[in-house]
């Protein structure tokens, strides 16, 4: 064999180098494809969640602009639809004192509601709750008769030295109902039962003119008959104090009217994409207030949106 005819070793050196080349060539473009897919899913989530706040931001102008059409008014259950570029959004607002104020109800409250939750205890848990929350049960009569001025006459001596001043109203001790869960006496299922009638933005009494049948019945002293007569006299004319105590009784000081303007929203988001949540917020218009309305709590919530709320985009 000639010279000229044998194999040179490091042609096959050249060539493997040259496969590895290719190799990592190829190994490296894929990386970049993953990682530009990645970066583009990322970038879609993130305009997903832009557009999704946006809409969430419109559905909030557009439930205080209904609350404040109907200021002075009883808040009844009512919706309404927006459409944007980005998607659609569905704002459905009920008034929030038409629930039971977890704050400010009294022992009696607490146990009628447990018991139409179905609580064995429920006379038990109710004192709990309360004396958790006050250090004292009492009744609403107890209340009542005990119940110091609000304000301090002009000229009249500050309370002693070491006593504090009676509470305004106010304080809040639950800033939201789920807080519940942190007397011992109360179980996560009694707080999830409860949670549909309770708030704790409301007044020391429910609305009448607005609060729900499940809510007016889980009230104590009333009846199915006196229900019945109430949501009667709502649907014929605005409901006057008078017509509310013939109609309750003694259940009255359970109930009163309320023309104050605090609404829990329930926005559901649909995008182009088909991306959709759902978000539950409160809002407040004050009197002379700086701005046109308050947000007092807002959640996006974490479970998906229901079906029906799903056939209100299609």
């Amino acid at each position: 064999m000639s010279a000229g005819s044998r194999r040179n070793p490091r042609r096959g050196v050249v060539l493997v180098a040259v496969l590895w080349t290719i190799a990592m060539l190829s190994a490296l473009a894929m990386a970049a494809a993953a990682g530009f897919r990645g970066f583009a899913g990322v970038l879609g989530v993130d305009r997903d969640r832009v557009q999704a706040e946006a809409l969430f931001t419109a559905g909030l102008e557009a439930g205080a602009d209904l609350l404040a059409k109907y200021r002075g008014r009883p808040l009844t259950s009512v919706e309404t639809r927006i459409s944007l570029s980005a998607g659609a959004a569905r704002v459905r607002l009920g008034d929030e004192l038409g629930r039971i104020d977890i704050n400010k109800a009294p022992v009696e409250v607490f146990a009628s509601l447990l018991a139409e939750i179905g609580a064995p205890d429920a006379g038990e848990v109710a004192r709990e709750i309360v004396l958790w929350r006050d250090g004292a049960v009492k009744t609403v009569a107890q209340g009542e008769a005990a119940e110091p001025p609000r304000r301090q006459a002009a000229g009249a001596a500050p309370p002693p030295q070491g006593q504090q001043p009676a509470k305004q109203g106010f304080e809040q001790v639950f800033t939201n109902v789920r807080q519940m869960t942190q007397i011992p006496a109360v179980t996560p299922a009694y707080a999830r039962l409860m949670a549909p009638y309770a708030t704790v933005f409301g007044d020391e009494t429910v609305n009448a003119a607005t609060a729900p049948p499940q809510v007016l019945r889980a009230l104590p002293e009333m009846t199915e008959a006196k229900i019945e007569q109430l949501l009667e006299a709502r649907r014929a004319a605005p409901l006057e104090p008078a017509r509310l105590d013939q109609i309750l009784g003694s259940a009255g000081r359970y109930a009163k009217v309320s023309t104050r303007s605090v609404a829990r929203l329930r926005i559901t988001i649909a995008l182009a994409d088909g991306y959709a949540a759902a978000a539950e917020a409160v809002i407040v218009i004050l009197p002379k207030d700086t701005q046109p309305y308050r947000v007092l709590s807002f959640e996006q919530l974490p479970t998906p949106i229901g079906s029906d709320e799903r056939r209100f985009f299609e």
